[in-house]
């Protein structure tokens, strides 16, 4: 992995904690009217899910944190696993293409870090997205982190002192729609937040708020996610249009096992291209350019101020 971060959480829960909370799923899958997989298969994932750290998280916030994104981002061939299930999520179900799109985002970063650059991550998580940048042919550069979560803050402090990084850095709590930000950055980076709300104004509040951040021709870079082909039992011949996202029939089935079935992985917010143009439009940002991956699929809005 690409971090000195040694530590798994410092949310931790007791494994009494742990069996109690499957032995719910377990009751809400035995009584549910269909599964994606045979009964006794998603009995078997969940009771794996116990075996390891990812998964216990997992379980247990049905999502993923700073630490945990950092963890998914970071993973490379040959990194240890705890468990077989473990090094399936990490190379063969859908994480790897959210690892992938960090990668782009790392890539669209680059040309922005100069002498003088201002960088912002809201969300920042561990800031892996600014930390991992080369600044040592520039001066005057200033990263600024803010997120919500005072542990992913406390982790990205420590991520940038582990990568000597921490006096180009200012690290704030806060609510990604009060930043307190006027004119500031030459960059503003955000992977992810959007998909967590639902209400379009709010969205366009949100746009806004990164907009006052950048001053004029400032860059923003924003993920967010069409909403998905039809799930593989509603479409003949799946995965249809999931073949962009690369994965194979029964890795795909799985995958929507765990965090459908068994995690019940709530995302609120799906995004098509043409709804995020005109929401970044109002927000007063002009989108250049769509990054997708090569099969398509995974979309960054990159887009600057306009005044």
């Amino acid at each position: 992995m690409d971090t000195a971060l040694s530590h798994h959480t410092r949310s931790a829960v007791t494994p009494d904690d742990t069996a109690r909370l499957a032995a719910r799923i377990e009751q809400r899958l035995r009584a549910a009217d269909r599964l994606l997989l045979p009964l006794d298969e998603e009995l078997q994932l969940l009771s794996e899910l116990q075996e390891f750290d990812l998964g216990r998280f997992l379980l247990h916030n049905e999502g993923l944190n700073g630490y945990w994104t950092s963890y998914v981002f970071g993973h490379q061939p040959g990194d240890p696993v705890a468990t077989e299930l473990e090094r399936w999520m990490l190379t063969r179900s859908l994480l790897p293409g959210i690892r992938e799109r960090f990668g782009r985002f790392k890539a669209a970063i680059a040309p922005s870090v100069t002498d003088g650059a201002v960088l912002a991550s809201v969300p920042c998580g561990l800031m892996d997205d600014l930390l991992q940048q080369d600044y040592r042919d520039t001066t005057g550069v200033r990263l600024i982190g803010v997120d919500i979560d005072p542990e992913s803050v406390d982790l990205a402090r420590e991520n940038a002192a582990e990568r000597g990084l921490a006096e180009l850095c200012e690290f704030h709590v806060g609510d990604a729609w009060r930043l307190d930000l006027d004119a500031e950055a030459d960059l503003l980076t955000s992977n992810g937040l959007n998909m967590y709300e639902s209400d379009p104004e709010r969205l366009v509040e949100l746009y806004r708020n990164f907009a006052r951040a950048l001053r004029p021709g400032g860059r923003l870079l924003v993920s967010f996610i069409p909403a998905p082909p039809a799930p593989p039992w509603a479409e003949a011949g799946w995965p249809g249009g999931w073949a962009k996202y690369g994965i194979q029939d029964a890795d795909l089935l799985r995958d929507m096992a765990i965090f459908g079935d068994i995690l019940q992985a709530k995302y609120l917010n799906f995004t098509g291209e043409q709804e995020i143009r005109s929401q970044l439009s109002r927000a007063g940002l002009v989108v250049t350019d769509i990054s997708r991956n090569a099969r398509g699929a995974l979309p960054i809005a990159i887009a600057v101020r306009s005044n």
